[in-house]
């Protein structure tokens, strides 16, 4: 069964987009180049420079940034801290000095609730790059409490402001999962990793949704169990026109991410399967 994938771009460039942080075992430690540009240290302590995180530091919600785990040029995550729990620290790059996705295929069918937002959004005005932007991270919160409610592995959602979501931190002792794509398995760990991934893609299909970009990039590899991340683009199947051909685009991905472990796959087969599920 073949669809064209008319209106859909790749995203290789969000997975090159990232630094690989290359040590597997090495603990993360402060990084002070990148984490000093969040300070401001004087005589009473220190503060945030953006206002999101001042706001969750001030419910209670985050106390410190740690370190860098990684940079990309849509988001980069940070290792953060409140009380004595770590937690990973998500913030997004403004629209202003960084290319935006095209987002306009992951947007059909999303209620916005404001008709002069919406146009504002359509036009492209300055109020409307505000909306488009704060709507992207929102739905990245809101898509991922959901899928956790769902029991679906995914990070565990904890408080969001602004540009900057916070979420359960996936690793042990400051040293943060790989992601899969980074991972060294052998044969039975990449079996394993595999039928996970599929599990999951098959309950993210019958909470009835689509991730959007689901591949070994997404997924995070810690102590033998896959946790998939990422999900502002993720769609509704019942409200989005382009469904089944996202649909199929990640079940390709993650077939084909799945090839450096010399995984053998039958794509068009799991398609049709994922179709059922998804009662197309």
């Amino acid at each position: 069964m073949k669809i064209r994938l008319n209106n859909i771009e790749e995203t290789e460039e969000e997975i090159q987009s990232f630094e690989k942080f290359k040590s597997r075992k090495r603990k993360l430690t402060p990084g002070k180049r990148n984490v000093n540009q969040l300070v401001t240290e004087d005589v009473n302590g220190f503060s945030f420079n953006r206002s999101d995180l001042e706001e969750l530091r001030s419910n209670g919600s985050l106390d410190a940034i740690i370190s860098i785990i990684k940079s990309g040029k849509e988001a980069s995550v940070y290792l953060g801290k409140v009380s004595e729990e770590f937690l990973a620290v998500k913030i997004y790059t403004d629209l202003r000095v960084r290319s935006f996705r095209r987002d306009d295929i992951y947007r059909q069918g999303r209620f916005i609730g404001d008709a002069r937002m919406e146009k504002a959004i359509e036009q492209g005005s300055a109020k409307g790059l505000d909306a488009r932007q704060i709507l992207w991270v929102g739905e990245e919160y809101r898509q991922m409490n959901y899928l956790y409610n769902e029991g679906i592995p995914v990070p565990r959602p904890i408080a969001i402001s602004g540009l900057t979501i916070l979420m359960e931190f996936i690793g042990s002792e400051c040293d943060a999962a790989e992601r899969l794509s980074d991972s060294v398995l052998d044969r039975d760990e990449a079996e394993d990793a595999f039928r996970q991934s599929v599990r999951i893609l098959e309950s993210v299909t019958a909470a009835g949704r689509i991730h959007g970009d689901y591949s070994a990039f997404n997924i995070l590899w810690h102590n033998g169990k896959a946790v998939v991340i990422d999900f502002p683009q993720i769609v509704n199947i019942g409200s989005n026109k382009l469904a089944r051909e996202l649909l199929l685009r990640d079940v390709n991905s993650l077939c084909k991410s799945f090839k450096r472990f010399k995984i053998e796959s039958d794509p068009d087969k799991l398609f049709r399967r994922l179709l059922m599920i998804a009662d197309f």
